[in-house]
């Protein structure tokens, strides 16, 4: 029996000890830190992660980053414009250009600059606070997000390791480590999950991994207490169940399901939106 508690004693350690290597190591850089990006817009910054970067039917490389709709909400602004064929005013959306920062490392760890690049807002969605960025460039991106498959994406549990990484205070990405402690809390009716792995500001829009290096979140928010003190072990994302179904009522599921094209999803969204238009101009 002794012998038997001894073993298991060292099989947890072992464990335990590829995890945390697997987060000091070039496999833990590559999964972890190196898909996140600092986005900023107008008098915003925060935090992205490089979700897809492939070839089109051209060899052009489409690059989508996820973020939250809080961070590029200056980038956009409704005007109203006189409309001579409908003959009234109409309102009208401006997005301005984002910027994404794509960094580059020494060592391994060590910060040595950006790629900066400009970025469109492709598709937002403000009261689930949800921003989707295309990259301006046409060239491959070498670090990208592990993705859950999405009829997995729910099976994360409470005690679960999490590694939250975002742009704390616009550094360079910043990764804290601590565990899932609550699914579904609700905000404003919609499901949020808590980890204890430390966020703050500027960590919104980067990512929330588990111990494997899979993406299964957007961090957002942190509890506050008193005054607006931030519990930063606190730490509320978006769940990616619900950022699937979002990228999937958009069209744009081909960034987690890899059977489907790019231009055909894109192909079809816009043969919707037509429709929705000449239903309103009747």
């Amino acid at each position: 029996m002794k012998k038997l508690a001894i073993l298991t004693v060292f099989v947890f350690l072992a464990v335990v000890n590829i995890s945390w290597a697997a987060l000091n190591g070039c496999i833990g850089h590559e999964r972890f830190i190196y898909p996140v990006v600092r986005v900023s817009s107008g008098m915003g910054t925060g935090s992205g992660t490089i979700l897809y970067s492939e070839a089109d039917e051209n060899g052009e490389f489409s690059t989508y980053v996820l973020t939250n709709f809080h961070v590029i909400d200056s980038a956009i602004r409704i005007v109203e414009k006189f409309d001579s064929d409908l003959g009234k005013d109409v309102k009208e959306e401006k997005r301005s250009i984002c910027y994404v920062e794509i960094f580059k490392y020494r060592e391994l760890s060590t910060p040595i600059g950006t790629l900066k690049v400009e970025a469109d807002i492709v598709i937002h969605i403000k009261d689930q606070d949800m921003a989707l960025l295309k990259l301006r460039s046409t060239e491959k991106m070498q670090y990208v997000a592990q993705l859950f498959p999405k009829d997995k994406i729910s099976d994360t549990k409470c005690l679960d390791e999490t590694i939250a990484v975002g742009c704390s205070l616009a550094f360079p990405p910043l990764p804290t480590v601590g565990i899932l402690t609550r699914k579904n809390f609700q905000i404003d009716s919609l499901p949020y999950h808590m980890s204890s792995a430390q966020i703050i500001y500027g960590n919104s829009g980067g990512a929330m991994f588990d111990g494997e290096g899979n993406f299964i979140g957007i961090p957002s928010m942190v509890a506050l207490a008193g005054w607006g003190t931030p519990i930063t072990h606190m730490g509320l994302f978006i769940p990616g169940s619900r950022i699937y179904d979002w990228l999937e009522d958009e069209h744009y599921d081909f960034i987690f399901d890899k059977s489907k094209n790019e231009k055909a999803c894109l192909d079809k969204r816009e043969g919707e939106i037509e429709k929705k238009k000449e239903a309103k101009e009747k």
